[in-house]
């Protein structure tokens, strides 16, 4: 990860990705001190957040069910 400066005084920070793009963290909207603005990408991000946990949480279903099959049969045992 590398740590910028830019001209007014926001530090971007960056690192690289597995597939060689880079990634910027908040910090440069969080410093800027745009309320609209950070106000957007915190919203952009908690929505993108929940997308995620939604999909694991559905993707997870499955193994929940045999899960609580394999508990319910060794009680039966």
């Amino acid at each position: 990860m590398t740590a910028i400066q830019d001209e007014l005084g926001n530090i971007i920070v960056t690192g690289n990705e597995a597939n060689g793009t880079n990634r910027q963290f908040l910090t440069e909207v969080m410093e800027s001190g745009k309320d609209q603005d950070i106000l957007y990408e915190l919203y952009k991000e908690t929505a993108r957040v929940i997308m995620l946990v939604r999909d694991r949480l559905e993707r997870e279903k499955p193994i929940e069910h045999k899960l609580e099959e394999i508990i319910e049969n060794e009680g039966e045992n």
